[in-house]
């Protein structure tokens, strides 16, 4: 599912290793998938030096450029998110999860938001753990609220100050813009 062999073969097997190392960090662990340019992801690991950021993105060039500039408690790396939640990272891995701006699918192939993404959602997010949406489509904002029919976490995520390059055009060209900071429930202990 979604390249998930790919990691298992010793050209791609490295990349595992290291992502695997990295969330192994102590620290909390912030996730971005599909970061862009990285401006945000790059903005939150220089801003909140004691956590660990996350990032993946799937253009090979964005990630290159990132990576460059990326300091030691944050990871860049080419990869789908879906196989990274779906297959790479561990149970209740991830403290909170940073969707921004998600490219609506030109096909159900090509969609992150499904229901076997929110249940590897529901699966890497540790319980309380925050996911943190934001788009500019209003379906996309319907979706999330299905996927993820939880309550509003108590607290947003730690953010920096760096706005996207797709929040910048929304906010010039005055385009709402629709947010989520959700809080995965916490097992109640009977």
């Amino acid at each position: 599912m979604y390249g998930t062999r790919l990691f298992d073969r010793p050209k791609h097997a490295e990349v595992k290793r290291s992502l695997l190392a990295f969330v192994g960090r102590p620290g909390p662990l912030g996730l971005e998938i599909g970061f862009d340019h990285g401006m945000c992801v790059l903005d939150r690991a220089r801003s909140f030096p004691t956590f660990n950021q996350l990032g993946v993105e799937l253009r090979q060039a964005r990630v290159e450029a990132a990576a460059a500039n990326a300091p030691d408690n944050c990871l860049l790396l080419r990869m789908d998110g879906r196989t990274l939640v779906t297959a790479l990272l561990p149970d209740a891995s991830i403290d909170w999860l940073y969707i921004l701006f998600p490219t609506p699918p030109t096909s159900p192939k090509r969609a992150l938001l499904t229901p076997a993404f929110a249940g590897s959602v529901h699966r890497v997010l540790r319980p309380g753990g925050c996911l943190w949406f934001a788009t500019d489509r209003p379906e996309l904002a319907a979706l999330i609220d299905e996927l993820f029919p939880w309550p509003t976490a108590a607290a947003p995520p730690p953010l920096g100050g760096q706005l996207s390059r797709r929040e910048r055009v929304c906010r010039r060209d005055e385009i709402t813009v629709s947010r989520r900071c959700l809080a995965r429930p916490v097992p109640t202990v009977t």
